[in-house]
Parts: C-alpha cells; structure tokens; sequence
C-alpha cells in the first residue's frame, strides 16, 4: 500500500509544479498549501473522517467517472474513487443544478495526512473543488431532567378550559403561558398557538424531517404522529422494499455509519468504480444519547388530544390529523455523521416527501460571514456560485428548492435550524445562511435564555426555557422523552418516586428551534385548508412578520450561572421577534390583526382598515363568544367616531367583524336597496405592545 501513496505523492509533485504563480499571493504558505486554497471549499475545524476527501469535478471528467472510466486516476495505485452520495438523487434536474453528481470521495491509506492528499487533488486541473470530509459536531448532552407530576396534574383532571385532554398540558408554559407556573412567570410568554388550536391542529400532509438523534417510534405519544414509509414496513427485512434505495427506512433511516451493500461493491471500491446497491445503515437507535431527537419531535408533533402526556403544535386533535415527523438520524450519542453522510440525510429528506427540516444543531465556533463557512480559505465565491458550495449546503440547497415541493401550499421546503446554546453574539451555522432560520431562545419570564446565541444571522425566537437543577425543572420545556435514554440525565431512568422518563425537561435553542417548525407545520396545514399557495420566500415572510415584541422585556440585568447578564445587549438582536402562530395564521388567512396590551385600555384607530367610512358610516360590530372568552372582555367594544376602544384583560386572540351597508336610498321605503359589506380583523392581546397600536 505505502508503494502504491508514493506513486501518487510523485504524480502530486509534479502537478504542483505548475502553480509557481501562487507563490505571491501567500509566499509564507507552502506551495503545496496555498494550491490547496484556491479549491479548498468548507471549513478545516472539527474531526476528519479517516482516509477520505471529498473532490468536485468537472462536467466531463465526473461523467466519465460515473460511466465507470477512471480517467485522471487510472494511473494511480491505492486509492478508490466513489460517488459521494450513496443514492442517486430523485430530481436529476435539480441535482445537477447544485452539481451534486460532480461530487465524489477518494478513499486512500489512512497514515497519509489528509492535507498532503487534498493539495494533490487540488493540482488536478479536473477537481474543481476539495472538501475535508467531517463529522458533524455532536448534539450537546442536554440536561434531562424527567417530569414528575405535581398535583395539579397527578389524578389526570384536565382544566375545563384546555382545548385538548393531554394531562400535562398545564405543565406546558411553553405552548399556553398564564403566568402562573412559576413566580416570575410572564403570561402570553409562549408560542401563541391555544387560539390558533381553534383553526387547525395541523395536517398529515406535512411532512417534517427531524435531522436529530432517532424519535422514539415506539413512544406511546408519537408512535401515531411518525410517517411510515408502509412498503418497508410490510415488506421484507433487509431489503430495499420500495426502491428509494435505502434498506428497512420504515420511519426514516439512520445515516451515521450507514454503507452501501452489493455483491460488487467491495470490488468496484477497490477498482475506482461507481458502487452499486442499496443502502444499508444501523436500526434508529433513540436510547443512545439523551433522547433529544425525541423531546424535539414531541414539540412539533406528539398526538394531541389523546388522553396521554403532552400536547404539541401541530400534533393534530385527537383524530389523526396531525402532522407527521421523519427521522433523519445524524447523531448517535457520540456518533455523528460526515458532511457526506449529512449531505445524504437532507437528499433523502427531499425525495421522500418531507416539507420541512427541523435541525436543531450547528457549529459552536464565531463565524462572521457566510463565505467563511461555505468556504473556509476565505474566496468571496459566496453561496449562489455553485463550485464555491460545498456538498453538504448544495444538498441544503437541493432540499430547498422549488422543483423539490413536496406540500401543495409552498413553492420549495423550509429548514429551520437552532442559532446555537453558546451565548456567541452571531449565530451558528449552518443557521445564519441567508435562506434558513435561525431560532433564538426565551424563558418563562419571556427573558432570553442565559444561554442562547443572539446577533446577526438570527432570525425569530421561541421558547427554549432555562433552568438550573431538577428542583427548577418547570422552567425548562416539557416534551416527550426516552426512559433508558444513555446520556443526559440526572435520573432519567425510572429509579426514584413518581419521575417518568418518557416525559423530560430539556432546555436550548434546540428546544425553541422545534417550536418555529411547528409553527411552519401549523401554517401550511392552515394554508391546505384554505386552498391557497405561497413562495418560500413569501411564507418566511408572513412568519418573521407574525411575532411579538420581546425587546420591551430586554432592559436590565439578570443572573445566569453564576454571572450577572446586561439584557440590553440582546435589543434588537434575536430576530424579528417571538413567534406567534396566531398572527401567522392570520397573516396566511389575510386577515388583518392588531396588538393591544393585555389589561389596558385600547383606543384603536379604524381608519387603517375602513379608509374614510370608518367616520363617514355607521358599523356595528360582532364576535363570538369563543372571543370574548379569550381576550377577557368584561364588556362589549364600543366603536366611536371611526375608533374602537376595548379592555381585554386577559392574553389571547379572537376575530371580530365590522359590518356596514351603502347605497341604500333613504328617501324611499322601496327604493334603491343597499349593499352590505364587512371587514374582518384579529386582536391579539399580549403582555407588551408597541406603542403605535401595534398594527401590521
């Protein structure tokens, strides 16, 4: 084998000959190192996976090799040259567009140092770009602590005013906030979505991939909630059932360690020629870490209305209408996956029908502009210049695009991602790409989390939670959970008194992060019901517009582990706001809403809506008493001199109806006959509103 390298290391030698005229653009670099950077795309941080590099070549020479012709490489001895996908993408068309069929893993002796083999595969004319293969940085251990019902949820009594009979659900601030689960508790301090329960509980046609460690399928709260991919279910073990090329994927796959299979497959490696055959990976393994894939999956999607544990955002209500969640495994308690693999996990995501990524994980390093992070020598070749795109973002971006819809009501997929548990004033990548979201973190008191990562790249917030030990585990988030979970606890195991593990406390931006996808889960399902379709582009709109004011909570200072925090400087820097599944809702509908303070007067200016009628005509108003109800009107609106003026006293949200009439002729009883017509709006009472009535 070191024969065979010395063969190649000669060949890479004289290539590098030829690119004397780098010299003086860095003369403190080897000459072997500054070839390297003029291809060298990704970052060089983190754990390489042994004996592998990534390459992109050029149109001809990557068909060549697809066609099984070694081309450039026949001449060299120990290495093997694979496509870097296991899988031929579905859409050829798109996949070509982000050039992942150019892409492929050379495969050489482990002793060798990967820099030494990528400066020579950078000498190669043919190789258009080099990407250090690496794993993904591991999902933090997060602290799981198991719910222990309190009495107000022991004997399984279910408030009269839930919307659901779930048990826990009062337990869950994060969905409905009354301020009451904690002292300093702020209500309204949720994710908006007990009013928007009114309208949709979610749909089974959306689809969200959970790129995580595995859900729990076997959890009594999501085991009716997972997509079931039904030919391999009833089909047979160890076999691709449905040909999409990957083995036994009955509720998604596990991509860490996975491998091709073939009878020709450990010979085609050895020759340099494309592998052959289906995909074969390990079972999704959910005990392996802390069951942080699960506590996510039950945020978005755990069935509702069941009788059992918690409720989630778009987990249906009670008949099986709730959205369902793919596992994407790229982690495995210490094991992750390589950018190949992850690259895989998002192509599989897009052919398989998921409409959304919820991605609770990123880098932990400083990053302070997208080309470092797409290309980490620093090339302003940015992410729309597809050669300076390394495998793992053009799957993101072959997951994202138009041609690869996979829900009637958007134009393109969605991927959410965590801006990161690092308190870094940017966010984490792949996050704060300019075409995914970045979700920041809020606690119970609607402060941001001690812990989250805020500033640019930062997209929207949502409830993350934050506690310190078991004793304060109410103000972390509810979610469900995996008793014999390996890592993770204290004492997730089911050892002492009342806990249950199938039910955690988690707290992070991974934690908030699933809310924004539940969110997103909850407007499409609405969209699909009101027949109507939008661009990702303006459906992310309609989200980072529908959100409250949290930078009226952020003046002071607050303790976080020991250390006293300026809450000022998180103005203005976790995102457009807190996510509010109301005023999106409302925003998909068309409806106009507007924001008053919860336990003030409001004085709101009609004119906005009505134009001049709201002085010139006389409207009566009406509402249900659903309405009523939530916003905790003790007496009716009064509407005078084209302005309406009401008291809501409690937090929440209704629609109201402003109804007029024209043209009728006054001066007969049998005269010309009116025209009704009538204007619906939303009002949403929140503990904070801006100044301005908070119209939008």
């Amino acid at each position: 084998m070191k024969k065979q390298i010395y063969t190649l290391m000669a060949l890479t030698g004289l290539l590098l000959s030829c690119a004397k005229e780098i010299q003086d653009v860095a003369p403190e670099m080897t000459q072997e190192q500054q070839t390297l950077m003029t291809k060298l795309v990704g970052g060089t941080q983190g754990e390489l996976v042994p004996g592998s590099v990534l390459v992109k070549m050029s149109e001809d020479a990557a068909a060549r090799l697809n066609a099984g012709d070694k081309g450039m490489f026949a001449g060299i001895e120990g290495i093997s040259v694979i496509p870097a996908l296991p899988v031929q993408p579905k859409n050829m068309d798109v996949a070509r567009k982000y050039g992942l069929h150019r892409w492929f893993t050379v495969e050489f002796d482990r002793q060798m140092p990967h820099e030494k083999m990528a400066a020579g595969l950078a000498a190669m004319p043919e190789v258009r770009a080099v990407q250090y293969d690496r794993y993904l940085e591991p999902v933090r251990s997060e602290m799981a602590v198991p719910f222990m019902p309190s009495t107000r949820s022991a004997d399984g009594v279910v408030p009269k005013d839930h919307t659901f009979n779930d048990p826990y659900l009062h337990n869950q601030w994060n969905l409905i906030n009354d301020g009451t689960i904690t002292e300093d508790a702020v209500e309204g301090a949720d994710v908006g979505v007990k009013d928007a329960w009114k309208l949709t509980g979610g749909d089974p046609s959306v689809v969200v991939a959970v790129f995580d460690c595995a859900v729990n399928s076997m959890h009594e709260d999501l085991k009716d909630a997972l997509w079931v991919n039904q030919k391999e279910v009833d089909g047979e073990t160890g076999k691709d059932d449905d040909g999409n090329g990957f083995i036994d994927d009955k509720y998604g796959f596990n991509f860490v360690g996975c491998f091709r299979l073939g009878e020709d497959y450990v010979n085609d490696r050895l020759d340099g020629k494309p592998a052959t055959g289906a995909v074969q990976g390990e079972l999704l393994n959910w005990a392996a870490g802390s069951g942080h894939g699960t506590h996510v999956a039950g945020i978005i999607g755990a069935t509702n209305n069941n009788g059992k544990g918690v409720s989630s955002i778009a987990g249906g209500t009670g008949k099986g209408d709730g959205v369902r969640l793919m596992t994407c495994q790229i982690f495995e308690g210490s094991k992750t996956t390589s950018d190949a693999q992850s690259a895989a996990a998002f192509i599989y995501a897009a052919d398989n029908g998921a409409c959304i990524a919820q991605c609770s994980y990123g880098t932990s390093a400083i990053i302070t502009e997208d080309d470092t992070y797409l290309n980490g020598n620093g090339k302003d070749d940015r992410y729309e210049k597809i050669d300076g795109s390394p495998l793992e973002n053009a799957a993101l971006r072959y997951f994202l695009d138009p041609a690869n819809s996979n829900h009637e009501s958007l134009k393109g997929n969605m991927a959410i991602f965590a801006a990161g548990n690092h308190g870094n004033p940017y966010s984490s990548y792949p996050g704060a790409l300019p075409y995914v979201i970045s979700v920041t973190a809020f606690g119970v008191d609607y402060l941001p989390g001690g812990y989250t990562n805020y500033g640019p790249g930062c997209k929207i917030a949502a409830p993350g939670g934050e506690f310190w030990n078991a004793d304060d585990r109410k103000r972390a988030v509810l979610s469900t959970g995996v008793s014999n979970a390996a890592q993770g606890s204290p004492g997730v195991i089911n050892t002492a008194g009342r806990e249950d593990g199938q039910y955690v406390f988690m707290q992070g931006t991974s934690m908030a992060c699933p809310h924004v996808s539940g969110v997103v889960a909850l407007g499409l399902s609405y969209a699909k019901k009101l027949g109507k379709t939008f661009t990702r582009e303006e459906f992310t709109s309609l989200l980072l517009t529908s959100v409250n004011d949290i930078d009226g909570f952020c003046s002071g200072t607050k303790e976080y582990q020991g250390q006293t925090i300026s809450l000022d400087q998180y103005k203005g820097q976790l995102g457009t706001g807190a996510v509010d599944a109301w005023k999106f809702l409302m925003a998909i509908e068309g409806t106009p809403s507007v924001m008053v303070k919860s336990g003030e007067k409001a004085v709101i200016d009609l004119s906005e809506w009505l134009g001049g009628s709201a002085k010139n005509m006389k409207y009566t108003l009406s509402m249900d008493e659903q309405t009523k109800t939530s916003l905790g009107l003790t007496a009716d609106p009064v509407l005078k001199d084209g302005k309406l003026e009401l008291t809501c006293t409690k937090v929440g949200a209704g629609k109201m109806t402003l109804s007029s009439a024209v043209g009728k002729d006054t001066s007969m009883e049998n005269g010309i006959g009116e025209m009704g017509f009538s204007r619906e709006i939303s009002i949403v009472s929140r503990p904070y509103a801006a100044a301005n009535g908070g119209w939008f």
